[in-house]
């Protein structure tokens, strides 16, 4: 499974405002799109869907 972060297309910043675990890109959209309670066509006008790798989820943990 994969982990991938959506944003609002209209926010500047690109910050992330969730996160779901998927195993494909189009998963990721379905998965989105019951959450927003939103048809799956207006997920791609909304929000940008970005893959993280590993490597990105390990150095954003907080560590003492």
């Amino acid at each position: 499974m994969n982990t991938y972060t959506y944003s609002y297309r209209a926010d500047s910043s690109n910050e992330p405002i969730g996160r779901v675990q998927a195993t494909s890109l189009f998963e990721a959209r379905v998965n989105i799109s019951k959450i927003k309670r939103l048809d799956i066509d207006l997920i791609d006008e909304l929000f940008r869907i970005k893959k993280i790798d590993d490597h990105e989820q390990t150095n954003k943990r907080y560590t003492r």
